[in-house]
């Protein structure tokens, strides 16, 4: 779409669509493990999530510009790989970057992947409280 709606003309079209799947299947798996382990409230986390990661991803402006807190956490959001990411792939630049950017979002991946299957063997067992939840009005 930014090639053919605004005529971007990436570098790498391939790179860039195989990066932005990646980067979609990663953040899925992150949301479902929230969801998973946490229920309604790991729904507003997953919404915090992505609040915080636009802002601090460094993909609207430059990181410099973003209070300190945003920097302190800009190296441990996936967004932020996925930007630098799509800086390579879209204007050209260090491979190794594009490389150590795939490398930690499929880490991302595979991370929240078992999560997520911790969290549905820990709920496949059956406990009082899942028995019998406090209901609450």
């Amino acid at each position: 779409m930014v090639d053919f709606g605004l005529g971007l003309d990436p570098l790498h079209v391939w790179w860039t669509i195989g990066l932005v799947t990646l980067a979609a299947v990663a953040f899925v798996a992150i949301d479902h493990f929230l969801r998973t382990a946490f229920g309604t409230v790991g729904g507003l986390l997953s919404l915090v999530l992505l609040i915080i990661q636009l802002t601090a991803s460094g993909g609207l402006y430059p990181m410099e510009t973003t209070p300190v807190p945003f920097q302190a956490i800009h190296p441990f959001l996936p967004m932020s790989y996925l930007v630098d990411g799509l800086r390579v792939t879209i204007s050209g630049g260090m491979t190794e970057h594009l490389l150590r950017d795939v490398a930690v979002l499929t880490g991302f991946l595979v991370v929240f992947l078992a999560l997520t299957t911790l969290a549905v063997q820990r709920q496949r067992s059956w406990t009082i409280a899942r028995l019998h939840p406090q209901i609450e009005l």
